[in-house]
């Protein structure tokens, strides 16, 4: 089939057009070369899975001390790898990666991205009191003491406070106004806002929309609609800002969607307009959608027919025909070199293609229903502790009674694990191509946010 390349509009001697044109005849090459095998896609599990490994359990290569200071996020891009390909550490391994991360974590509660190094809330993804520690009056999050403010900062301090337990009106105020103010034009997020001492009234996204800040954006987004969804129940006791955000959440879709790339890339996604094709948009962009999909339906009247708003198969074929390297792992594009970065966001991107999860009402209900009280353990409010008879630990807000804060953990545990599969899956090529679903907000293997939330909300019964 002829590969139409990007158009020039009449410019020539352009870098950026000549760095497009040499990754669309890289990847166009092999999409030429496997249609002329006329063999199905295939991933190597076992070529990246002995990559993977060799990543968690012998000493990493000299050139990864540029990446000292992000060594549990080294961890989980390898560990999360393995367990999309369903794939095990022994247990020796295991202690030595829980060792490691114990070595990390500061007595102020946070993680550093080594041992000794500061609390940050990109390793952390957050105790807390440290976590409060970062919250600013706009909303938003500060990565680090006398750090820089992005929707990352949302994202980590949100993921971590669902997971925890330890989402509290407190450390939710605010937060979805920053979030909205952070939305431009095309629709996309970009990663801060101009603080809202400039403006009040009109705070300005600060540069342009970003798949990576947009993801982080819109899973924080809907990590809050606990509190803002005008259906939950603890919309009527939420902080005002929340209730008052709005986010765009078509324009969003739009401009999501406008970022998968087109048949000479092979079907992945650009992290912005007019950029080149990168495999960690695999997940970035491509798992945008499930949750872009969830909040739309929110506001629709009437139940719509099944959309697919990505080429789920398209996006498959960029993961096992552009992304696999040869040596193991994955890699941004042809001519750039595998990575663990790119290996765990190319398949999480490829298990979002696979796997359709949908948010579900009638699922929410259940889980819903059959929450058991989580009070009975120690009860934390405004730092101070009153023991009780059980192990588990509940945090209230400062204004918080027993009763909202009951009534919002069961909400939010709910909410969050009420996504569900729907069939079919669509798996391009080799059959054993599958991967394990993830969470389309957390990016963890399901059966992993369930137990970790049995655990943190007292669920285990």
């Amino acid at each position: 089939m002829p590969w139409i390349p990007t158009p020039t509009d009449g410019i020539a001697g352009s870098e950026t057009l000549a760095a497009q044109h040499e990754a669309e005849q890289s990847i166009s090459s092999l999409l030429t070369e496997h249609l002329a095998a006329s063999a199905d896609p295939q991933l190597q599990r076992d070529v990246h899975t002995a990559y993977l490994t060799r990543l968690l359990k012998a000493p990493l290569p000299k050139y990864f001390t540029g990446l000292d200071a992000s060594r549990p996020w080294i961890l989980y891009w390898a560990i999360h790898s393995l367990a999309l390909l369903d794939g095990e550490l022994d247990a020796t391994a295991k202690t030595r990666l829980v060792d490691t991360l114990k070595r990390c974590q500061n007595p102020d509660g946070g993680f550093g991205g080594g041992p000794g190094q500061i609390s940050h809330l990109a390793p952390t993804h957050g105790m807390y009191r440290f976590l409060l520690s970062l919250k600013q009056s706009d909303g938003s999050f500060i990565m680090h003491e006398g750090g820089e403010v992005d929707v990352r900062g949302c994202y980590c301090a949100l993921t971590a406070a669902v997971l925890l337990n330890i989402l509290t009106p407190d450390l939710a105020s605010g937060t979805a106004s920053f979030i909205a103010s952070c939305q431009t034009y095309e629709g996309g997020l970009a990663a801060a806002a101009h603080p809202f001492s400039h403006d009040p009234s009109h705070p300005a996204p600060l540069g342009e929309a970003h798949g990576g800040y947009a993801f982080c954006a819109a899973a924080s987004w809907s990590m809050l609609r606990v509190f803002s969804d005008p259906t939950s129940p603890c919309f009527a006791e939420a902080p005002l800002d929340l209730a008052r955000a709005e986010l765009d959440v078509r324009a969003l879709m739009r401009w999501s969607a406008s970022l998968q790339a087109m048949p000479i890339e092979g079907g992945g996604f650009r992290g912005r307009t007019n950029k080149l094709v990168d495999g960690c948009y695999s997940w970035w962009c491509g798992g945008l959608f499930p949750i872009v999909d969830s909040l739309i339906a929110e506001t629709d009247d009437e139940p719509q027919p099944e959309r697919e708003l990505f080429d789920r198969k398209s996006l498959q074929e960029y993961v096992t025909l552009v992304a696999q390297a040869p040596s193991g792992g994955l890699r941004d594009k042809p001519g750039k070199p595998a990575d663990a970065y790119h290996t765990c966001y190319n398949f999480s991107g490829d298990s979002t293609a696979q796997t359709k999860l949908r948010f579900s009402s009638s699922r929410q209900r259940q889980l819903a229903d059959s929450f058991s009280s989580p009070f009975g353990g120690t009860i934390v409010t405004e730092g101070n502790q009153q023991d009780v008879d059980e192990e588990v630990v509940v945090i209230r807000g400062a204004n918080e009674s027993d009763e909202a804060a009951e009534l919002r953990m069961r909400e939010i545990y709910s909410r969050t694990l009420a996504w569900v599969a729907e069939d079919p899956k669509i798996i391009v090529g080799d059959p054993q191509n599958e991967l394990l679903p993830t969470h389309p907000l957390f990016n963890i293997t399901l059966p992993l946010v369930q137990s970790m939330m049995a655990f943190f909300y007292s669920q285990r019964s």
